[in-house]
């Protein structure tokens, strides 16, 4: 960015001298001129874009790696609980999560990869992000369903601003959170079930 900016300015502090160096005289000198800056620009913007769409799929592995070490459904702790009939088995867990963490991952780098960023939206995939990775440990490795359901409540408050903030930027990325948000409904209701039947 700094080398571009640099660059940029040279350019255009010697701009008299660049036209005149093309051949063809001012006036075609002019318009190669501008063509190269654009070519420039363009080429410098893509590999902004770039980054930022690493930078968002890193950000939600992250997440999900963070959120994935802290489950654990073979501690005595939770063995002992007595869960809801509706409560599907850990492996179903893993599937459906890996499921959505693509689905948020790619909407994410959707959102990041448009000429003009949302801030609030990119804030909001991050928050939410953090506070999915929260919700593990509190419950599985704290052992605390309450808190647990706090955080949920939290997460599925900041879901929906993020997929209003979304929504206003691209279509696809806001329906594939559209899983996510019913998926936490899902999570909510099994977290209140462990706490009312414990």
């Amino acid at each position: 960015m700094i080398y571009y900016i640099a660059v940029s300015r040279y350019i255009a502090r010697n701009y008299e001298r660049f036209r005149d160096s093309f051949p063809g005289g001012k006036g075609e000198g002019r318009v190669m001129f501008v063509m190269t800056y654009k070519m420039e620009e363009e080429k410098h913007e893509k590999n902004r874009r770039t980054a930022r769409i690493i930078a968002a799929i890193a950000v939600t592995l992250a997440g999900a790696i963070v959120a994935s070490l802290a489950t654990d459904t073979s501690s005595a702790w939770y063995e002992s609980l007595t869960l809801s009939p509706l409560q599907p088995p850990p492996w179903a867990f893993a599937a459906v999560w890996t499921v959505l963490y693509v689905l948020i991952a790619v909407s994410f780098a959707l959102v990041v990869s448009k000429r003009r960023v949302c801030g609030a939206a990119v804030v909001g995939y991050v928050v939410n992000l953090v506070l999915n990775a929260l919700w593990s440990p509190v419950f599985f490795l704290a052992y605390m369903p309450g808190p647990a359901l706090v955080v949920m409540i939290a997460l599925i408050v900041n879901l929906v601003i993020l997929m209003r903030n979304v929504s206003a930027v691209s279509r696809p990325a806001f329906y594939m959170l559209v899983p996510y948000i019913v998926w936490l409904g899902i999570a909510t209701i099994l977290n209140v079930s462990v706490i009312v039947l414990n």
